[in-house]
């Protein structure tokens, strides 16, 4: 009886590790096909996420790469930006605590990769930014950033929620800090005190309007969290996940 348990079993099992696939499924072949504009390239941007994390006194590989990739390239007019979690694991402390060594850095890593970099740079807030103490932390960070790479390259300011930036004529970029509209804010009483945006509706307000300025352009939004997704800030977990929640081998289903 149970030799017949364990083949039902492995026989479900099989059949649902049978219809995984790490293929890209398409309903329409053509969708698989990519064609570019025959035209110049107005403008580039390089887009980096989570670099909060590098050796001492060095930068990680993905660093190393994007340096190497922009050397000898005409950059002037181009944008770096850097998408957020630019340190890990939990923002920049204060000045003699615990982990600000490593926070500054991971933060001189990213200065280093830009050395070759003529174009602007753009530092945006991801959640782990946000572990140091929530706004004072953040403000910490904009002024290192801003001291280490140059005025105005942290965006949004002051823990705000959104920025837009005319690139060019034809490009509008639009920042958000997704990680304002996701915190509690009655944990940080004085979140808004230096922006004109102080709600979640007027938030939504402000893009609208946003867009209609730009609506002749085209918009690159730029933001830490992805609009929608299918994976794990999306609420939707791999059976690894479930079996390995914190990325350890000790399993723990069902936390």
């Amino acid at each position: 009886m149970n030799i017949i348990k364990y083949i039902s079993a492995f026989t479900i099992i099989l059949s649902i590790t049978a219809c995984a696939t790490y293929t890209p499924q398409y309903s329409n072949d053509k969708h698989n096909e990519v064609q570019f504009p025959n035209k110049d390239i107005d403008k580039t941007f390089y887009l980096i996420g989570d670099a909060g994390k590098a050796p001492m006194g060095g930068m990680s590989k993905a660093l190393k790469v994007f340096k190497k990739h922009i050397e000898g390239k005409a950059t002037k007019g181009d944008y770096t930006l850097f998408l957020g979690d630019n340190i890990y694991p939990s923002g920049l402390p204060k000045k003699n605590k615990k982990g600000r060594i490593e926070a500054e850095n991971a933060l001189n890593a990213q200065g280093k990769a830009l050395s070759n970099f003529k174009g602007k740079t753009v530092f945006i807030p991801g959640n782990h930014d946000w572990y140091a103490g929530g706004l004072p932390g953040l403000k910490r960070e904009e002024k290192y950033i801003e001291d280490l790479v140059g005025k105005n390259t942290f965006q949004p300011e002051n823990g705000c929620p959104l920025e837009s930036i005319d690139v060019s004529e034809t490009i509008q970029l639009i920042i958000i800090d997704t990680q304002w509209y996701l915190e509690n804010w009655n944990n940080h009483p004085t979140i808004n005190n230096e922006c004109e945006i102080k709600t979640r509706k007027r938030f939504f307000e402000e893009i609208e309007g946003e867009l209609k300025k730009a609506q002749n352009k085209t918009t690159v939004f730029a933001m830490h969290h992805p609009m929608y997704t299918n994976g794990s800030h999306g609420g939707k977990y791999a059976l690894k996940k479930h079996l390995y929640p914190f990325q350890h081998k000790t399993p723990l289903p069902g936390i």
